[in-house]
Formats: structure tokens, C-alpha cells, sequence
């Protein structure tokens, strides 16, 4: 009697049990067929070819553009401007007459010099004269020659001190601002004009630390004017002089580069940005930021791998990241020219999932020659 009760218990269990397990076998199977029925999840992105292109690393540093000739005027002797030539910031020829002193003393002087001369003169040759007759000594003509030599010096030193009160250009230059007039009384050794010279070229003078490779005579630099809104093109320039020794104070190096003065007007002084290479142009795989992914795990890109009915399958590549060129990124390892990479629209996409174009193209990722700056 007892056997069958336990008989009929365990009759029933094995039923619940069977049809709990055939209900959800059942749920089972119809969510798979639900699935089945869904379209696969999948996104829609543009992509690039990657390319290579030429890198060299640049750094930016300030210039300083110099004055082809520079020089300040001062007069040697007192005197009263007569004569001024050289207006505020106009431009002088080289053998312009600049300034000129007040020298009326040394004009009467330079007359008497001259009686004097023409007197001894007149004395020495009737000596020579009597001399040959031997109506005088010879020491008599020695005097009388020494008497003109020396006339003709007190010529000389009154003529030196004419032409010191006369102020030359000696180059073509620009004259400074100044406020000298006519009637104007100058002590000695008074600063009197500044001249800027004019010539084809100007000079850029800047400093880079002992850190960087040396630049060699005749590299080029690129000049860039410091500017408000900062849209001025970069002018090529080319290393002339090097310092032979480094600052003792900022151990930096000296370089002058020269620049045609008819493609850009600096006036000396002007601060200017000089982009400088520091290392050698070398070839790149480059691809635009865009498709670029970030985690906790390293950078990564999306390589696109075709599959059914035109569309990709998204792999994911770790990506070994170099300097960044302004929208470009340097890829040193991880990729090779002419893979397809998903660009925007990649932050949306994971390993394996299916991939549209929503426009094909084979641009490259980067122009084919380009720099960087620091």
C-alpha cells in the first residue's frame, strides 16, 4: 500500500518536472525565432584609405628681426646747426649731406692757412732761386721748405675740423625720429641722428637650446610675422651665421637666417615666429583623429574588412599613437597603407558588428608632404 503511494508521488513529480521543462523549451525556442526575425544590429560611418605621408617635426620660437646697418650719428665738435637735410623718417642716400655746424670760424681760419701757405710758398722758391746762384745757404731753403709743410698741415687740421662739422650718410639708410632744427646749438659728442639702413634683405635673429641638432648653413626656416589675427602666410628664410659658442646664461645657440626684404617689410626690432625642423623628414601612416578611439586599454582603430551585400565587418586594431599634426595623428605600428578604417561614426562601433558606408572614398588621410610644429 505504501509502495504505491510512493509510486504515484513520484508519477506526479516527473510530470511537473516534464512540463516545467517543456514550457521552457517552448519560451526558448520562440525567443530565438523572435531573434532570428530581427535585423542584425549594424552602423552607418564614412572611412578613409590609409596613406603615408612625409613627417618632420618642427618647434616654434621667437625671433627677432635686426637691422641690415644700424648706426648713431654724434658730432665731434660744438656748433650751431645751419643747414639740416634729414627730416624725421625720410630716406637718405649714401654721400647725403645729413646736418651741417656752424662753421664760419674755421672759414676765416682757412683763408688765413691758405695766405699763409701761398706767402711761404712765394718765400721757398725765391730761396731755391738764390740758392742755385749760391746767394743763400742751404739752411735757409730747408727752413723755408719746412715753413710750407707746416702751412700746409694748419691747412689740413682746419679743413678736418670743416668736415667734421658736416654729417654724412655713409649708407642708404632711413633717418629716426629726432627734433633737431635749424638754429639748434649742439654740444660735443651730442647723440644727434639714428639710421636705419635699407637693403635687399633683413635679418631674423633667433636661439634654439643645445637639446636640439644643430642646424646647418644654408637650411631653410619659416618665418611667420606676429600678427592680431594671426593669418599672416609663413616666408622661407635661410640660416647664414651661426654662433660659434652657446649663451653662457641660457646655454641656447645663436642663429641669423636672412630673408628678402621685397616679399615681407619687418622693421628691425619686430618679435617674429620662427618654425624650426629639429629632426629628419621621414614617412608616416597617418590617419585623422577622428578615427581614432580611446580607452582604458590603449588607442584603437576601426579596420573595416568587407562582408555580405556591400557591407564590412568592424575589426578592432590597437594602434601605437605619434605626434599629432594639426586633425592628423602620426601612426607608428598597428596599420598599413591602403586598409580601409571606419572615420566618423567610429566612437559607435565594437568588434564584429556590420558596417555601411555612407560614402566610400579613397581620399587620403593627410596631405602628401606636410610638418610639424611644437
Amino acid at each position: 500500500m505504501n509502495i504505491t503511494k510512493w509510486l504515484i508521488v513520484i508519477i506526479i513529480l516527473a510530470l511537473t518536472i516534464f512540463g516545467l521543462y517543456s514550457y521552457k523549451s517552448s519560451l526558448q525556442q520562440a525567443a530565438h525565432e523572435q531573434a532570428a526575425m530581427m535585423p542584425e544590429p549594424a552602423a552607418t560611418v564614412t572611412a578613409i584609405n590609409v596613406t603615408d605621408m612625409l613627417y618632420q617635426k618642427m618647434i616654434k620660437v621667437s625671433g627677432e628681426v635686426q637691422a641690415f646697418k644700424f648706426l648713431i650719428l654724434n658730432n665731434e665738435l660744438a656748433g650751431e646747426i645751419t643747414r639740416l637735410n634729414a627730416p624725421s623718417g625720410a630716406t637718405v642716400k649714401k654721400g647725403q649731406v645729413l646736418l651741417t655746424l656752424d662753421h664760419r670760424d674755421e672759414d676765416a681760419q682757412l683763408l688765413a692757412a691758405k695766405a699763409t701757405l701761398l706767402l711761404r710758398q712765394q718765400t721757398l722758391d725765391r730761396n731755391i732761386a738764390l740758392q742755385k746762384n749760391r746767394g743763400i745757404s742751404e739752411d735757409k731753403v730747408d727752413e723755408a721748405r719746412a715753413a710750407v709743410q707746416i702751412a700746409q698741415a694748419d691747412i689740413s687740421i682746419i679743413e678736418t675740423a670743416i668736415d667734421k662739422k658736416t654729417l654724412i650718410a655713409p649708407f642708404n639708410a632711413n633717418v629716426g625720429i629726432h627734433t633737431l632744427e635749424v638754429g639748434q646749438y649742439l654740444d660735443k659728442n651730442s647723440q644727434v641722428i639714428e639710421l636705419v639702413g635699407v637693403n635687399d634683405f633683413t635679418w631674423v635673429d633667433f636661439n634654439l637650446p643645445q637639446i636640439y641638432q644643430e642646424l646647418s648653413l644654408g637650411s631653410t626656416v619659416n618665418i611667420n610675422p606676429i600678427t592680431a589675427n594671426d593669418q599672416t602666410e609663413s616666408l622661407s628664410a635661410q640660416i647664414i651665421a651661426i654662433d660659434p659658442k652657446l649663451s653662457r646664461n641660457s646655454r641656447h645657440l645663436k642663429y641669423r637666417a636672412q630673408i628678402d626684404s621685397s616679399t615681407v617689410s619687418l622693421k628691425p626690432n619686430t618679435l617674429v615666429s620662427v618654425i624650426v625642423p629639429i629632426s629628419k623628414q621621414a614617412r608616416f601612416t597617418a590617419v585623422p583623429d577622428l578615427a581614432i578611439k580611446r580607452d582604458a586599454l590603449g588607442s584603437y582603430v576601426f579596420v573595416l574588412e568587407p562582408a555580405e551585400q556591400g557591407s564590412y565587418r568592424a575589426k578592432q586594431v590597437p594602434v601605437k599613437l605619434g605626434e599629432r599634426q594639426g586633425d592628423t595623428v602620426m601612426i607608428l605600428q598597428g596599420l598599413e597603407q591602403g586598409q580601409l578604417i571606419a572615420n566618423k561614426g567610429a566612437f559607435k562601433l565594437f568588434p564584429g558588428m556590420k558596417v555601411y558606408l555612407a560614402q566610400e572614398t579613397s581620399e587620403t588621410a593627410a596631405p602628401a608632404d606636410t610638418s610639424a610644429q611644437k
